[in-house]
């Protein structure tokens, strides 16, 4: 494996970078992240594998990118999701028989046991997200509150000029970012969680599949009881990864009754509440002379990343920014 030159080392600090003009040697490490399959290169052009990769717990991001014309054709994807969002070039691709042509304007999601066969252009590079199929699978029952006897069953093309799904890449892209240039981050269970959590939840909200179905139907009644248990184990438990499925789990109920339930009740969603009781919790350490000098340390310490995202919510609700509130209780 070729040894990554300085500036590919600092574009892709902290992750893990492979390298290779070498066909079989390419084959065995795109196999080692995702899955054996057939690599076979087109006429003319010299192979130039490249590939930053990084796994954050129940997903994982890759940039990659052949250099050369090349077939690939997994045996199965078998235990994980993926979807593929080319930034340059194109992929045309045989998805269970059905043709599809890849570019910067279609992505593909791709599901186990499915039939792929994939012919990358030299150009074509991509950004890839890779989901575990437990991880993912269990966020879907979870949502939808049914049990999956098989996998879930995405339409195979991502419009990227939709939206939401623009929406979706913009996520998936600022999160790799974040892995780039903040690792640290990540190993905070609950900003890890909580991002894994955003990805899966929004591609199942907004990436048509078999299961969406659900959204259409009559929502059952919420009964006040499971909207106070999710609530009061919120305020109990705000340092803690709190998932969709850790609250239905406790609840009784599936994710989008609960959804439905928070915003009849309490007019506000799940995920707002929550943000509320973690926001406070930056406010009472922000007053508490005890805790860290630092914005920064408390904010994260409370799952919030996007700083100034933060400090925007957190003027809106107490009518000042956190720095002065940290000014004012440190004087």
């Amino acid at each position: 494996m070729s040894v990554s030159t300085s500036d590919e080392q600092t574009e892709y600090q902290h992750l893990q970078v492979l390298r290779s003009h070498d066909l079989d040697e390419a084959r065995e490490l795109v196999t080692s992240v995702f899955c054996e399959h057939r690599l076979m290169a087109g006429a003319g052009g010299r192979l130039d594998y490249r590939h930053a990769h990084l796994r954050t717990g129940r997903l994982s991001f890759s940039h990659m990118s052949y250099g050369a014309e090349v077939e690939v054709a997994p045996d199965s994807l078998g235990n994980f999701y993926l979807v593929q969002l080319p930034l340059a070039g194109r992929d045309l691709q045989r998805v269970n028989g059905q043709e599809l042509c890849s570019d910067h304007r279609h992505a593909t999601v791709h599901v186990p046991d499915e039939a792929l066969e994939m012919n990358w252009s030299g150009e074509c590079r991509k950004r890839v997200v890779r989901f575990d199929r437990d991880a993912l699978e269990q966020c879907a029952a979870s949502l939808f509150g049914q049990s999956l006897h098989k996998s879930v069953q995405f339409h195979p093309v991502m419009t990227l000029d939709h939206p939401a799904c623009a929406a979706w890449h913009s996520s998936a892209r600022h999160i790799f970012s974040e892995l780039q240039s903040s690792p640290q981050l990540f190993e905070l269970p609950l900003i890890r969680s909580q991002l894994e959590q955003t990805l899966m939840t929004t591609l199942l909200a907004w990436q048509p599949h078999n299961l969406r179905r659900a959204l259409g139907e009559r929502m059952p009644r919420v009964l006040p009881r499971h909207v106070k248990l999710a609530s009061e184990y919120m305020q109990a438990n705000p340092e803690q990864p709190i998932s969709v499925e850790v609250l239905a789990a406790i609840s009784g109920v599936s994710g989008r009754t609960l959804f439905a339930g928070f915003e009849k009740f309490l007019g506000m969603s799940l995920m707002r509440y929550l943000r509320d009781i973690r926001l406070e919790r930056v406010r009472q350490d922000l007053l508490d002379p005890t805790q860290p000098r630092s914005v920064t340390e408390i904010a994260t310490r409370w799952g919030f990343f996007q700083l100034g995202r933060m400090a925007n919510d957190y003027r809106r609700r107490y009518g000042e920014g956190p720095r002065e509130t940290l000014a004012r209780a440190r004087d």
